[in-house]
C-alpha cells in the first residue's frame, strides 16, 4: 500500500512483507499478508483482513466495537459446535442471492455472514444495514434454534423469502424447516457448507 502517493505515477515495491496497523476502536489490531490479528480484552484472535475492515465499518460505533465483536465471537464459538448450524459456500449463497434479488441476508454472524448483502440480519439483531421488506434470503441452517424460532412466525405471514436448508431428516434437537405454503424449489447434491473455520 503506497502511503502518500506523488501527485505522478509510481510504484513502490516492498522487498520485505510490512504489518499494517489496522486498530480500531479501542482494539489493537495488525494486518499482515490478508490476516488480522486482534488484540481484544478476551485474548487476542485472527481473522480475514477484509473481514476484519468491514466489521471497523459496519458495527455500531468504535466504542462499541469490543462488546459487539466479543458477542459475535461467543456466539460463532457456540454455532460451530452445534451440529444443526452451517454456513453455506459464498458461491451457493451469491448464485441464490441473484435468482431472487435479495439485498436481505438472514443468517450467521458478523464474522461469517457474507459481505455482498447490503442487509445482515439474525433473529431480532440487525449486524449490519437494515431490516427491510422485500426480498429476503435465509440461511437456516444458521440460525441457531433460538433465531429460528423468532423468524418463523414472519416467514408464515410473508411469502417474499428464499430458505436455503440441508436437505433430508432434521438432525436431533433442530427445529424443521416448516411453513404452510412452501413448496421445495430446488434440491442438489454435493458440497455446498464452508468449512467450520471462521478465522
Amino acid at each position: 500500500m503506497i502511503q502518500n502517493s506523488p501527485e505522478v505515477g509510481a510504484v513502490r515495491i516492498h522487498m520485505d512483507p510490512e504489518n499494517l496497523d489496522t486498530s480500531y476502536g479501542g482494539i489493537t489490531a495488525s494486518t499482515f499478508q490478508g490476516v488480522a490479528t486482534l488484540i481484544t480484552p478476551a485474548d487476542p484472535f485472527e481473522m480475514e483482513g477484509a473481514r476484519w475492515y468491514l466489521l471497523s465499518k459496519v458495527f455500531s460505533s468504535p466504542g462499541d466495537i469490543k462488546t459487539d465483536l466479543n458477542r459475535e465471537r461467543l456466539l460463532q464459538e457456540t454455532m460451530d459446535k452445534d451440529t444443526n448450524c452451517r454456513p453455506f459456500a459464498w458461491k451457493v449463497l451469491r448464485q441464490a442471492k441473484l435468482a431472487v434479488g435479495a439485498t436481505t441476508y438472514v443468517g450467521d454472524t458478523a464474522l461469517t455472514a457474507p459481505p455482498f448483502f447490503n442487509n445482515v440480519v439474525r433473529g431480532n439483531s440487525t449486524i449490519w444495514g437494515f431490516e427491510t421488506l422485500g426480498p429476503r434470503f435465509i440461511n437456516w441452517t444458521g440460525l441457531s434454534r433460538e433465531d429460528q424460532a423468532i423468524i418463523l412466525p414472519t416467514l408464515q405471514t410473508t411469502n417474499d423469502w428464499i430458505v436455503l436448508a440441508l436437505a433430508g431428516r432434521p438432525r436431533r434437537g433442530a427445529i424443521p424447516f416448516c411453513v404452510n405454503g412452501s413448496v421445495i424449489a430446488m434440491t442438489t447434491e454435493g458440497k455446498s457448507c464452508r468449512k467450520r473455520q471462521w478465522c
